[in-house]
């Protein structure tokens, strides 16, 4: 894998992420590949990159390693972890349903 931070002209910051062969086989196999930021002097964040056939399998696969995800308005972008906003797409900043239901 090839990890590096750069600079956009704008001087925003870019991450490069390549994958090799070896990493598409782990995510082909469901395995999660976890990136530290602070190895390329980045503030402590980590990211985890994961494949999949469709975003449904995508989100199984993460919740098995992470545990649930939060429910994230397709509107104002807020996230709510209660699983009934998430079962019915419902954003209490929007107060309506503004998501598709899980």
């Amino acid at each position: 894998m090839i990890k590096a931070a750069l600079r956009d002209s704008l001087g925003r910051p870019v991450i490069l992420l390549g994958l090799s062969g070896e990493n598409v086989t782990r995510l082909m196999a469901d395995e999660p590949i976890k990136i530290n930021l602070v190895e390329l002097g980045l503030p402590p964040l980590q990211i985890a990159l994961v494949g999949g056939r469709t975003e449904a399998h995508i989100v199984q696969q993460l919740e098995e390693h992470y545990g649930p995800l939060p429910f994230l308005c397709p509107r104002c972008h807020r996230s709510s972890h209660h699983p009934d906003d998430k079962r019915y797409g419902y954003c209490a900043h929007c107060h309506t349903y503004t998501g598709a239901p899980s």
